[in-house]
């Protein structure tokens, strides 16, 4: 069997244990498996309860059930975009709502140490990026077809890149000759054009690209809005919801959608400003850095 110990922790586990201390405690769902690291927690944490295990790549799907083999016949499991989650499960399982949901909007460290799919910026990968197999695009498609000026938007939009014209511009120029196939393709290209005093620290020139490409391949960002919309009706009243996002345009998502439904009187906002990790949890888990936590209850 594959080794399953790829270092992995949950970010911000306590605080989402915290916050889902005040519920029913009876169903959850955890929207994006990953590694299978926050159900772990949660179903240890809550003996008594089940939970709704979804994420649209088979293979975390499969190391996340895995992982919690010891509580898998309190699992439900489901190959899904969280965003396809619908009160139709709920459904088939006779259940009427769900105590706490849980949304974690960045990739596991398996897709970047483990999957081959281009998300690393050392080795020689192919440059695929996609979440999911049903992805009709990958990212080479994305940058070997798209046109210079989407190409541009892509870049500011989604990486927020303030270098992205130059860099569009490069890559519809270096494609002429040489198609892009690998991640050190566009790594390269992105180190040449930024000049080295301008690389931000302690991180790769080329990940704000990195960044746009992923969310371009897999539409991440229309799935955060479709799916908040879609799970927050499935909560029962006094259920809680908790969204993990890693960069500005995630979060903003999450501050609208909780805005909105405040204002429909629906839910009520715990989180007045978002939870960031403590200095402790980012000196063990650096991966943690940028997380952002927003939690609202049912009401």
């Amino acid at each position: 069997m594959e080794n399953l110990d790829i270092v992995h922790i949950p970010i911000l586990k306590n605080e989402i244990i915290n916050y889902f201390d005040t519920t029913e405690k009876n169903l959850f769902l955890d929207c994006t498996a990953g590694e299978g690291g926050h159900t772990y927690e949660i179903l240890n944490h809550f003996p008594f309860s089940k939970l709704f295990l979804l994420d649209r790549d088979p293979d975390l799907l499969d190391r996340a059930k895995r992982r919690n083999i010891e509580n898998i016949d309190r699992i439900l499991p489901y190959n899904i975009n969280f965003s396809d989650f619908s009160s139709e499960k709920l459904s088939e399982n006779n259940i009427k709502g769900i105590d706490g949901i849980l949304l974690d909007f960045g990739i596991s460290m398996y897709h970047i140490k483990k999957s081959k799919r281009g998300f690393t910026f050392s080795g020689n990968e192919e440059l695929d990026m996609r979440l999911s197999p049903d992805s009709k695009k990958t990212a080479s498609d994305v940058l070997n077809y798209s046109k210079e000026d989407d190409l541009f938007r892509i870049f500011y939009d989604l990486g927020e890149e303030n270098w992205s014209k130059k860099i569009a511009n490069a890559v519809v120029n270096h494609r002429r000759k040489n198609p892009f196939r690998t991640n050190r393709d566009i790594a390269e290209l992105v180190e040449q054009v930024i000049p080295r005093k301008f690389w931000p620290p302690k991180v790769h020139p080329a990940f704000r690209i990195f960044q746009a490409l992923r969310i371009e391949v897999n539409d991440e960002l229309s799935h955060i809005e479709k799916g908040l919309n879609n799970l927050i009706p499935l909560l029962n009243i006094g259920g809680i919801i908790c969204c993990i996002s890693f960069h500005s345009l995630e979060d903003r998502i999450v501050k609208n959608i909780f805005k909105k439904h405040k204002e429909e009187k629906v839910v009520e906002i715990l989180t007045k400003k978002p939870i960031l990790p403590s200095d402790e949890e980012i000196l063990i888990n650096s991966a943690s850095r940028s997380a952002k936590l927003r939690v609202a209850k049912k009401i």
